[in-house]
């Protein structure tokens, strides 16, 4: 009889729109234990950075951020691949209905491209404009595949109802558009990369706001819903090793890819017209920070007159860091802010969806502490002895 009630609650588990967490936790896992093998086989450093004049550091963090791998992004990559394929396996298709214009592969196709720019950032650094030319051909294939913003929001219809809600997008218009999110976004998490563990953060929190939209009867798209909760997963088991003070950052390599992927995931609701309407100012609320930060810079460098991709020392974590806080500090308060944003958005679409978005982040947050109570036990007895 108890195997039965097993074996049920197991089939209950794999049931597309009850997968999510286990999704979670299998990217989870197989992040967690990648990420400090590749650390071992990591050949490269960020000394890039210091090239840059990014970094303004002491001897001891120089000595401490020359030695540290910044190979973030071959982890979350993986991890995503291989959970994504082990769902592809059990359910022999992604969606009910199959992968419709391949979106998923337009996804994984166009992330690899990305990873791929990134990691060749890293090792040499890359002209701007090569840079962005990669971007632009990762968004573009991704696109070409069939991942496309159709409509988009009338913004005078939250004034006044009786007009449309959407705006259809020409075939050209609608690629352009696409393109253009998809590298706003990539770049976005891009530039809030500045200190251990903020932009993996704050991924993995938006990712679970998309998880939680994604299953909302208006949308309904549990095979998006997979794919979020397998980034958050892989983001957090990265995130481990990556919270100050970081063993292995992400790189541009990672932070592109968390960017693009969760980009990817929102131009699926924006798929519909029927939606639109209310899932865009949602993902402005999920993005608002790394948008707000993005397009601050754009602007102070443009009025500046510097490079628009130049980097600089002004965003919003270094404003944060010369007030006096701490990284820690730092990422405590813009994870706050996110999770206020990310729950704002989700409530947004229904109570339901709120209370969903509540208990996924209180359960990741129970999992966070009981982790670091461990380690940290084990770090006292260790200094005791």
């Amino acid at each position: 009889m108890s195997l039965n009630l097993a074996l049920n609650q197991f089939s209950f588990l794999l049931e597309l729109h009850n997968a999510q967490p286990l999704a979670f936790i299998i990217a989870l896992l197989i992040s967690y234990l990648l990420t400090p093998i590749i650390k071992e086989r990591a050949g490269f450093t960020i000394r890039k950075e210091l090239e840059r004049g990014r970094c303004y550091l002491s001897v001891k963090d120089e000595v401490k951020t020359l030695s540290t791998p910044r190979l973030g992004g071959l982890s979350i990559l993986l991890a995503t691949t291989l959970t994504v394929m082990i769902f592809i396996i059990i359910y022999g298709r992604f969606t009910p209905a199959g992968i419709k214009h391949l979106e998923l592969e337009a996804i994984l196709t166009g992330s690899i491209i990305i990873f791929l720019i990134g990691l060749l950032d890293d090792i040499k650094p890359l002209p701007v404009c090569m840079k962005l030319w990669g971007q632009i051909l990762a968004a573009s294939t991704t696109t070409l595949f069939g991942l496309k913003i159709k409509f988009l929001a009338n913004p005078f219809y939250y004034f006044d109802s009786s007009l449309s809600p959407h705006v259809k997008l020409s075939p050209i218009v609608s690629f352009i558009v696409t393109v253009l999110f998809l590298v706003l976004i990539s770049n976005a998490i891009n530039l809030i990369d500045g200190i251990d563990g903020l932009a993996a953060g704050v991924s993995v929190i938006s990712a679970v706001a998309i998880w939680s939209i994604s299953l909302s009867p208006l949308l309904y798209r549990p095979d998006a819903a997979i794919l979020a909760a397998t980034l958050a997963g892989a983001s957090f088991g990265f995130l481990r090793y990556n919270f100050n003070p970081a063993r292995m950052f992400l790189g541009d390599n990672g932070s592109y890819l968390l960017g693009f992927i969760l980009a990817s995931l929102s131009c699926l609701g924006l798929g519909k017209k029927i939606t639109v309407a209310i899932i865009s100012p949602i993902l402005i609320l999920i993005f608002a920070l790394p948008l707000i930060d993005c397009l601050y810079a754009l602007i102070r460098r443009f009025l500046n007159k510097k490079g628009i991709l130049k980097p600089d020392v002004e965003h919003l974590h270094h404003k944060l860091e010369n007030l006096g806080l701490s990284h820690k500090q730092i990422n405590y308060l813009i994870y706050s802010i996110s999770l206020f944003f990310g729950g704002l958005g989700c409530f947004e679409v229904g109570y339901e969806i709120g209370i969903s978005y509540i208990i996924i982040v209180s359960s990741i947050a129970a999992v966070w502490l009981v982790f670091s109570f461990i380690f940290n036990f084990k770090k006292q007895r260790k200094f005791v002895n």
